[in-house]
């Protein structure tokens, strides 16, 4: 026992290590479900037996991460009685990889079946993500100008580094089996699942440097960007469209016309009173976005705002500022920025790939305790990206999130299921070791089953949260399931 608990604790200790960012969008809480439904799409082999049928209705998730909290960049100054701002408690706070993270899914429904050892799963989930990069690069000049911490003059500093917005839309249909070795205690899954691609918005490919002399005596800014977009209609016909105007055949056209596959592998090995598991889901090289295409780019290209020797000394004169000078610059600077948009290129874009290894302990079929090590690549473990325009930036850091969450489960009453948690979560530059959740399933009635789950809640004070991840939705159950305990998944 003392051995696999040292192993335990460097396995979490070796996953915060490697890891490099903030907090996962997954609700972690279903993992150890007694009874829910909702456990199999974190991973393919875990599945509650009590019932034959299983009806998931429609139900919303909701989750939002940031790399600051409110104090951490605003704050009350006794001494001076000000509210201030302060950059370099910005900059303390701040990581490498620095993202604000907003997005929501609906299951729009789910049937299950179980038979004997076999289970089958059907599901259709709608899934919205958002981010928005913070460039830390600019923060960091507003500090230090162009010298770094040593003095040193810095000729050149990037202040945007591609990857700054990411949205994507989709619809998720998939098909799931699973099957239990009874004589092995092995239960295995796979689900397979086709994306269809909604809208796709991004900027991977946009950069702006900023170029100084060494005494200030020419200052210089190159900017290019691209807005890399797709949806699933043409943007005309959107100016027409009203519900009763769409049939079946435009539905079919719409959402075959960007589409993907992806696969969850999963396992669950039971040991007497212990459970262990794994699962990897979202496998895939992404949704390829090859219809209703747009890409938004400088209508010359790049545009630059130059000031060299007079230029500067014009520009402040004495402690003043020029602003007719200022204003000629800054208009032929912005008409450099004149959009021009094209049609047409397709490209590929990911969806973030999952790992989850769980353990679990359950103490006379009441109490369960899980340990749950959750890691995403945010750009897909098989993820491919458009590289059919210029290259500015280089390849795109695959960034790896890690978390480990502990919980408990408590089976009340037969028909009512309490589970707290907390997760340990590092983000690059420090470790946040309490981020407690806490998940509520019903079953009232005997085949209606209601849940919430509310995790990652970072600080209950809202000048402090960073993060949060909530669930709630409705479940229908009918028929008696196999021979093994009603409480056991």
């Amino acid at each position: 026992m003392k051995h696999r608990t040292l192993v335990i604790i460097a396995a979490v200790l070796f996953g915060m290590g490697t890891a490099s960012a903030q907090y996962n969008e997954t609700n972690n809480l279903f993992y150890h479900s007694f009874r829910t439904p909702q456990s199999n799409q974190l991973n393919p082999a875990l599945y509650p037996n009590k019932n034959t049928v299983y009806l998931t209705l429609p139900s919303l998730g909701f989750r939002f991460g940031a790399p600051l909290s409110l104090s951490d960049f605003v704050y009350y100054d006794q001494a001076s009685g000000n509210t201030v701002v302060s950059i370099n408690r910005i900059l303390d706070s701040l990581t490498t990889d620095n993202r604000f993270r907003l997005g929501y899914d609906m299951d729009i429904v789910g049937f299950g079946l179980h038979i004997g050892n076999t289970f089958v799963t059907l599901g259709a989930r709608w899934v919205n993500d958002f981010s928005m990069g913070i460039p830390i690069d600019i923060v960091n000049a507003l500090r230090n100008g162009n010298v770094d911490d040593n003095g040193q003059v810095i000729n050149s500093v990037r202040l945007l580094n591609g990857d700054l917005l990411n949205f994507t839309s989709y619809l998720e249909t998939s098909i799931g089996v699973g099957h239990r070795l009874s004589p092995l205690g092995l239960t295995i899954g796979v689900r397979a699942k086709l994306l269809s691609g909604v809208v796709n918005l991004q900027t991977d490919n946009s950069r702006i440097d900023l170029n100084t002399g060494d005494n200030l005596d020419s200052i210089s800014i190159d900017a290019y960007y691209q807005l890399q977009g797709a949806i699933c209609m043409p943007v005309d016909s959107l100016k027409h469209f009203t519900l009763s105007s769409i049939g079946v055949g435009d539905i079919i056209r719409a959402f075959g016309s960007n589409t993907g596959v992806a696969f969850d592998l999963g396992a669950q090995y039971d040991f007497g009173p212990f459970k262990f598991s794994a699962s990897i889901n979202d496998l895939s090289a992404g949704i390829h976005w090859k219809k209703n295409t747009y890409t938004v780019m400088p209508e010359g290209g790049h545009a630059t705002f130059t000031f060299d020797g007079e230029n500067v000394r014009t520009i402040l004169d004495h402690g003043t500022m020029n602003s007719d000078s200022v204003t000629a610059h800054l208009q032929d600077f912005l008409e450099g920025l004149t959009p021009d948009t094209t049609t047409g290129a397709d490209y590929w874009y990911c969806v973030p790939t999952k790992l989850n290894l769980g353990a679990s302990f359950s103490f006379a079929k009441i109490l369960r305790a899980g340990l749950l090590l959750h890691g995403q690549w945010d750009r897909g473990l098989l993820s491919r990206k458009n590289k059919y325009e210029l290259d500015l930036t280089g390849d795109l850091k695959n960034t790896f999130r890690f978390n480990t969450t502990l919980t408990f489960g408590v089976n009340l009453f037969n028909w009512a299921e309490l589970i707290v948690g907390s997760s340990i979560v590092y983000d690059g530059n420090k470790i946040s070791p309490f981020n407690p959740g806490v998940g509520f399933v019903m079953t009232p009635a005997t085949a209606v089953q209601v849940f919430v789950m509310a995790d990652y809640v970072s600080s209950v004070y809202l000048v402090e949260a960073k993060a949060f991840n909530v669930k709630f939705g409705m479940n229908l159950l009918f028929g008696k399931g196999g021979a093994t305990s009603i409480i056991e998944n």
